[in-house]
């Protein structure tokens, strides 16, 4: 017996609060961008609704922006991002959400802030156009599109522009929308308490 008594104690700590609320933090931005992988990844199989696809993940950067905020929506739309480029058989819709819609909602939330309507305006249409600038130059020289000719782009730009104040305008309606409505019916505060 007295050998018994010469061990060491093993304790076992349980994590603490803070560890778990931040580990369901990761384990939402986790769920949440394989959902987006999966809706993007459908809109690559469809090819049709690769827009509609890249718009719809990123609105599930605007329910981590209001419901943890930090860093983690940047998270979320890393590895979607990431992810998205490695797996989908069609990259476009890929390109469109990791150069333009992914991050959008972040930076939406910023431009928000400002008290000019004519500065956000500018700020929201130029961040357009330099994201499909940088789109436009990845799909012509990494993925070698044919056909992106001078008028194609030209009518690139100005029907984008148009899609992109429409998209805008939807965005804002979709998250009041989800603070009014779907925020109550999907309890994610409870999820992460």
């Amino acid at each position: 017996m007295a050998a018994a008594d010469n061990r060491p104690e093993i304790k076992i700590e349980l994590p603490k609060r803070k560890e778990i609320k931040k580990s369901k933090k990761i384990t939402l931005c986790a769920v949440f961008s394989a959902l987006g992988v999966v809706l993007l990844y459908m809109g690559a199989l469809i090819e049709v609704l690769d827009l509609s696809a890249a718009a719809i993940a990123s609105m599930l950067c605007v329910v981590v922006i209001s419901e943890i905020g930090g860093a983690y929506p940047w998270l979320l739309y890393a590895v979607t991002s990431i992810l998205s480029l490695l797996l989908l058989p069609n990259k476009f819709g890929a390109l469109i959400y990791t150069f333009m819609a992914g991050y959008y909602p972040m930076l939406k939330a910023k431009i928000e802030q400002l008290r000019s309507n004519g500065m956000r305006l500018v700020l929201k249409i130029s961040f357009f156009n330099l994201s499909m600038t940088v789109i436009i130059l990845a799909a012509k020289f990494a993925f070698a599109l044919p056909g992106l000719t001078k008028g194609y782009i030209i009518a690139l730009y100005a029907l984008g522009n148009v899609t992109f104040i429409v998209f805008d305008i939807a965005l804002s309606m979709l998250i009041r929308a989800y603070f009014v409505k779907y925020r109550k019916m999907l309890r994610i505060e409870k999820i992460l308490k």
